[in-house]
């Protein structure tokens, strides 16, 4: 039955006031439904079932945010955190990452790049549950739906091409732009191999801060670094004779691409701060959603590591190139979305399905899965109209709907400007209406370049 009241799907745990403040604000201009803790019991009590994602600091008034995610975690160890520290050094972040934190920012950090990193992370958990549990029911009916049974030529083709790729143990470039869905198709590869029986290792190369990514792929030793009381496996060790996914490939720090090109010439690496040879047979796929031949040309990607990358390219196509296949793909997400939520299955109006038809979709599925989430955490009944994704996507005229495409930042200085303007801008009041001080209102002023 439907849901009377919005229940918290994102839990938010800092004892600064202003700043759960602005976070809870920011996080429902998103379409998140924050709730808010000011110590670490406090959110542990506040931990349900429904909760996606946790942000979390690092001081509390209750003890540091290690000791806090360890409380969080025998809870909810399924939950993706995101550890906000004012720190800015490794033995932290390392702490952190080893305590079970899926990501950390260092403050100050941009409201945009926050919740970058908690979609991610909400990603890559999705990614490796999926992985996981490859004979669920639900996964079967996904593959069915974006790949084998799609009504769209382009789809077709690119099932024979993953078929092809699959049977021959070369390195595969996917190319697409984001959210088409290169995880599936990647994991689908690997299904369809004769390593399906070993692991499908994903690594997503923009979600790890740059000093922890080359141990995240090649591992550490014990000394390599503060932090690093014992010896650890990357990514590429548990991978060996299985499928290695290096999603974002463009986005790999120039450091280490010399070190990837040696992995994949010569199927060797060290470990951070180690001497020992290690070999891996594990088979590598890509993915990215920018012109590698562009970032070559600008020397920003080696063009040897270019080429060993892509001896295979398979392009996955937009949303709006294939169509056809969106009536079967919102049955089958809000099919998802129901058996998640306990909730009757969602029916779409031929009124919504034209606006949605007339989308151009930039966001492609994962875009479509965003608004679908959104749309139906407000619907009264079990039927959406086209008044119930109005104002989440562009309008068939091709004007975007009101704060559609506004970054985080922008619905920050909104928000501000708008309490400036209530109090008849009065720094003292608009200090008091907001929770926080003087100062960071003279702050707000400038960052705002507000008069």
């Amino acid at each position: 039955m439907p849901v009377s009241e919005v229940v918290p799907n994102l839990l938010i745990i800092d004892d600064d006031e202003s700043l759960r403040n602005l976070l809870a604000t920011s996080a429902q201009s998103l379409g998140w439904h924050p709730v808010a803790a000011g110590s670490g019991a406090e959110g542990c009590l506040l931990l349900s079932a429904d909760i996606k994602a946790i942000v979390l600091d690092y001081h509390l008034p209750d003890g540091d945010g290690i000791q806090a995610l360890a409380r969080l975690r025998q809870l909810r160890p399924d939950v993706p955190v995101v550890m906000l520290t004012g720190l800015n050094d490794a033995e932290t972040a390392v702490s952190a990452i080893r305590a079970g934190a899926d990501d950390y920012l260092t403050k100050p950090f941009e409201l945009e790049r926050l919740f970058r990193v908690i979609q991610e992370a909400c990603r890559i958990r999705r990614q490796n549950a999926y992985s996981q549990k490859s004979e669920s029911a639900t996964t079967p009916q996904g593959r069915k739906v974006l790949l084998q049974e799609s009504r769209s030529p382009q789809m077709r083709e690119l099932f024979h091409q993953m078929k092809r790729a699959a049977s021959l143990n070369i390195t595969v470039l996917l190319t697409g732009e984001s959210g088409t869905g290169k995880t599936l198709i990647a994991h689908e590869i690997h299904r369809l191999s004769s390593r399906a029986h070993e692991s499908f290792i994903p690594v997503s190369c923009p979600a790890l801060p740059r000093e922890l990514l080359e141990s995240e792929l090649f591992g550490h030793v014990r000394g390599a670094f503060t932090g690093a009381s014992a010896n650890r496996e990357g990514r590429f060790e548990q991978a060996t004779k299985g499928t290695i996914f290096l999603d974002e490939i463009g986005d790999l720090p120039s450091e280490l691409q010399p070190k990837l090109l040696t992995v994949l010439q010569d199927q060797e690496f060290f470990r951070v701060g180690g001497n020992q040879i290690l070999h891996t047979e594990a088979r590598i796929i890509t993915a990215t959603n920018i012109d590698l031949k562009a970032r070559v040309a600008e020397g920003r990607f080696r063009e040897d590591l270019y080429y060993r990358l892509n001896v295979l390219e398979i392009r996955v196509p937009a949303l709006r190139e294939r169509l056809e296949d969106l009536p079967d793909l919102l049955r089958a997400i809000l099919n998802r979305i129901a058996r998640e939520r306990l909730h009757e299955p969602w029916q779409v109006t031929s009124a919504a399905l034209q606006l949605l038809m007339s989308h151009q979709w930039p966001g492609n599925i994962r875009q479509l899965e965003n608004v679908l989430e959104r749309a139906t955490a407000f619907a009264e009944g079990a039927e959406l109209d086209a008044n119930d994704f109005a104002l989440l996507i562009h309008e068939p005229s091709g004007q975007p709907a009101a704060n559609a495409n506004l970054t985080l930042d922008e619905v920050g200085r909104q928000a501000f400007t708008a309490a400036y303007q209530r109090c008849q801008q009065s720094k003292a009041r608009t200090a008091r209406d907001l929770g926080i001080s003087e100062r960071t209102v003279y702050n707000l002023l400038a960052r705002y370049d507000l008069k």
